[in-house]
């Protein structure tokens, strides 16, 4: 799949076209790749079973397509670098996750 349709908007947006998303009660932030952010009324938990789409956090979902890097301190919590250069936290439940989908990435361990 690789639109999504999404409330309030006439055309299926292209999840290619997501950066990330933030989750704000039963709402959920979306970053577009070009600067445009919008808000719908679904909750994040929605997006996680579109494909690309990575929950790195409680309250943000990553496009795995806009990973720069990941850098993490021994299993404890990380760090998800995007292109755009925004730095999404990531918690210690869904770390183990994202260090498999990057095996050979661009993984970074940080002191």
């Amino acid at each position: 799949m690789t639109h999504i349709r999404l409330p309030g908007y006439e055309s299926p947006v292209l999840i290619n076209s997501i950066l990330w998303m933030e989750g704000e009660a039963n709402y959920t932030r979306i970053h577009h790749v070009d600067g445009c952010v919008s808000l719908v009324t679904k909750p994040l938990n929605y997006f996680t079973s579109f494909a690309g789409l990575v929950r790195v956090h409680r309250s943000a979902i990553v496009n795995s397509v806009y990973v720069h890097r990941l850098a993490y301190t021994k299993g404890r919590w990380g760090w998800v670098y995007l292109v755009n250069g925004k730095v999404v936290a990531v918690s210690r439940t869904y770390l183990p996750l994202l260090i498999s989908l990057f095996p050979h990435g661009p993984i970074e361990e940080a002191m």
